[in-house]
């Protein structure tokens, strides 16, 4: 496949394949643990943060969505103990958010669940250099998206 002739639809309709076959595969994967991706990915975040916790607009920068989003999955998961909020000792205007720490083994086997199951349906089909080219794409243009988020 010659790249350089790929015209802005077809690299967007790819994108967009891509992420709804990413979603149904991390969804079905994590449907045992109640959860879907996005869940997934602010309880993750969260457990990066460590037991002092991260702020509800940080967390909602990280995953690039709005604080209304990230207010109301937050309440879902606090809800189901899977996250709590903690006091904000540098300001008590706001609160933080952690991983329970009851959840902390789950999150241990949802990650290998994950990880395992994503391997195999789809990655395994990449070779590890492409792989990892890949990543480092996606890494990259994340951080543009940060700049013109700024």
């Amino acid at each position: 496949m010659n790249l350089s002739n790929i015209t802005t639809y077809q690299a967007g309709a790819a994108q967009a394949s891509m992420h709804r076959l990413l979603q149904k595969v991390s969804d079905d994967i994590l449907k045992p643990y109640g959860i879907s991706k996005m869940q997934w990915m602010v309880i993750g975040t969260a457990l990066d943060a460590g037991d002092t916790g991260i702020r509800i607009s940080d967390l909602a920068e990280t995953l690039g969505t709005t604080i209304s989003y990230i207010t109301t999955t937050i309440n879902y998961l606090v809800a189901r103990d899977i996250l709590i909020r903690v006091s904000n000792k540098k300001d008590s205007r706001s609160k933080l958010v952690t991983v329970n720490p009851n959840y902390k083994n789950r999150c241990k086997e949802i990650e290998s669940a994950l990880r395992i199951g994503l391997r195999s349906y789809i990655y395994s089909h990449i070779n590890q250099i492409d792989f990892e080219t890949y990543m480092k794409v996606l890494y990259q243009l994340q951080q543009i998206g940060r700049q013109f988020a700024d």
